[in-house]
């Protein structure tokens, strides 16, 4: 075993050093200039202050460990470093700032802590597992973050952080390999205004980390159950466009939307603008989105209203009208009470006053729909007064059979009288019930136009007196 604490300094010669297991660059300068390169098969350690100049390349096939005390390189705006053995890990206990940090070779490469990328982050086909925490890349070129099929992962909050100042396309590569390795990728479209995006591959239900996906607005029928993504707007205020890439064969091929978890809390429609079917991946866009106030986005199925209620309607007063509600199965009015049954779709109506009822419509497809129906009460009372039916005909058919006055169940106290053309009294009641067929002392009066008096007392005052004609038809 070797260790090497050194300053050196080339400029002209192509440097390879070896060093067996591990580089200790404890208090010292390394520096590797244009046209030279460090090879170290083992770790690389940087202690007590040291630093690296780079301004070419440095290859290692162990893990890199900062406890330097700074962020490991005086150069700036150039050189590269290479991940170049099986799994490997940064770490130590100082965040390194790589110019330019390239994955090669195999295996996985781990961040034990965050990691700071000033240029390109070459991802190759490798995945980057970040644990908890964040791989920031801080320069706003487009094309600083590349890959073939390699992708960031993490959990909770970390991710991929990237920063942008221009009207372009930022790709977050994305993945996890928790459960096998699966690579779903995330396109955010900026603006000019500078702003940091940080992106999250969330490899499990989100129903375990606490966003329930029962928990959904009207018409999201299915969430995908599978992962879901997170996408913070750590910097700046701008709407932006997100493109979800996901592969159907894979994932489901009943996706057509994007839901968000919001902070009611409950998964609403984002919603999907587009949706594109291609090769390799089918695309959801969601155009002009500015809600961040919480990361959580997810895969759907939604569908368009379904749920109709019917068409507002009048009824006269203590009449009664069927309801009748289509679009699904499964039917839940609201208020229950003027209706025969809150979970059918045709309940019978009776009230007093006009009300507007709520239905909810559920289909085979666990979607949930509402739809709303006033029916207006009429009473018939106007500026001339209540209206009091002017004729009856009572044979038996069910319609207008007997003399109905709507309103009058409000004044319980009154007196009615019927007459015939020769003034005769053919009924008379106290407390008048709506039973008059037309008769009288139980026999059918004749057809012909009579007068009838009706007069409300209170507190054994009359107060009101209405008079007019009535037609017995048959």
């Amino acid at each position: 075993m070797k260790q090497i604490s050194f300053l050196f300094i080339s400029s002209i010669f192509l440097l390879n050093l070896s060093a067996q297991d591990f580089l200790s660059n404890n208090s010292g300068l390394v520096s590797i200039k244009d046209g030279a390169f460090l090879s170290v098969q083992g770790d690389i350690f940087i202690e007590n202050n040291a630093v690296f100049d780079n301004s070419d390349s440095i290859f290692f096939t162990k893990d890199w460990v900062n406890n330097a005390g700074n962020t490991g390189f005086s150069s700036i705006g150039e050189g590269y470093v290479y991940l170049n053995g099986d799994d490997q890990r940064i770490r130590g206990i100082d965040e390194t700032h790589f110019h330019n940090l390239l994955l090669r070779s195999s295996g996985i490469k781990y961040g034990d802590l965050d990691v700071y990328v000033d240029s390109l982050l070459d991802l190759a086909f490798l995945e980057m597992n970040m644990d908890n925490n964040v791989v920031y890349v801080t320069n706003p070129a487009i094309n600083n973050v590349v890959n073939t099929s390699g992708f960031v992962s993490s959990l909770e909050n970390g991710g991929l952080s990237r920063v942008s100042n221009r009207e372009d396309d930022y790709f977050f590569p994305v993945g996890s390999s928790l459960f096998g390795t699966i690579y779903r990728p995330i396109e955010v479209s900026t603006t000019v205004t500078p702003q940091t995006f940080r992106v999250r591959f969330a490899d499990n239900d989100a129903t375990f980390d606490g966003y329930d996906r029962d928990e959904r607005a009207l018409l999201i029928c299915d969430i995908n159950e599978n992962y879901y993504h997170k996408i913070w707007q750590d910097m700046g205020s701008d709407s932006v466009n997100l493109r979800f890439f996901y592969d159907a064969s894979v994932d489901g091929n009943q996706w057509n939307d994007i839901v968000h978890w919001q902070n009611l809390p409950e998964w609403q429609q984002a919603p999907a603008d587009t949706q594109l079917v291609s090769t390799p991946w089918d695309i959801l866009d969601v155009y002009n989105w500015n809600d961040f106030s919480t990361p959580n986005f997810a895969l759907a199925f939604s569908k368009p209203p379904f749920a109709d209620a019917g068409n507002d309607t009048s009824i006269y007063l203590l009449d009664t009208i069927q309801l009748g509600a289509t679009g699904g199965s499964f039917y839940s009015w609201e208020p229950a009470y003027p209706i025969s049954c809150d979970d059918c779709p045709d309940p019978l109506f009776w009230h007093d006053s006009t009300t507007t009822l709520w239905v909810t419509v559920e289909d085979l497809d666990n979607c949930k729909d509402i739809d709303s129906i006033t029916v207006i009460v009429d009473e018939r009372i106007t500026e001339d007064g209540p209206y009091i039916p002017t004729g009856i005909s009572p044979n038996g058919d069910g319609v207008n059979d007997f003399w109905y006055i709507r309103w009058l169940y409000r004044f319980p106290n009154n007196e009615v009288i019927i007459l015939n053309r020769w003034e005769d009294i053919v009924y008379k009641t106290d407390n008048y019930q709506n039973d008059w067929y037309g008769t009288w002392n139980g026999k059918d009066l004749p057809e012909g136009t009579y007068y009838f008096i009706l007069r409300i007392f209170e507190n054994g005052e009359q107060t009101q007196n209405y008079t007019g004609p009535i037609t017995i038809l048959e």
